[in-house]
């Protein structure tokens, strides 16, 4: 069941995702991992006619974009995905561990829960699966 408060949280990320991204994109494709103490975001997006990803740490190198403004979104980045993780636990859902949030360039956007305890699995490991899954 989704709430209202969850799709505002939906909406402000892809808010903060336009605004992160420099140029036209046709696709973004982001990673979340939330957990009591601990969070990590990372998304990569296709640039418009492009077939390779960007990353979006490589955003900032790229571009000639405000560092201080970047790291402020991905703050605010990290800060929607606690929220929505809370946002399960007070609506008593099923607790994510990880997530997966797809957008396109025409506002659809798709999302993928997982469950499994991956703790104990590094994030370098974590990633590497992730980018072979969704980065095809």
């Amino acid at each position: 069941m989704e709430t209202k408060q969850m799709e505002v949280i939906y909406q402000k990320v892809a808010n903060i995702l336009v605004d992160m991204i420099p140029e036209y994109w046709e696709k973004i494709l982001l990673y979340a991992e939330v957990r009591e103490g601990f969070s990590q975001v990372y998304f990569y997006y296709y640039p418009k006619n492009q077939e390779k990803p960007v990353y979006s740490l490589d955003i900032p190198d790229i571009f000639n974009v405000d560092k201080h403004q970047h790291k402020k979104l991905k703050q605010e980045l990290y800060k929607c995905f606690e929220e929505l993780w809370n946002e399960f636990n007070v609506q008593d859902q099923d607790q994510w561990e990880y997530l997966t949030y797809i957008l396109n360039n025409s506002g659809q956007m798709k999302l993928n829960y997982g469950y499994d305890d991956i703790s104990q699995i590094s994030p370098d490991e974590k990633q590497e699966k992730w980018e072979a899954e969704y980065l095809k």
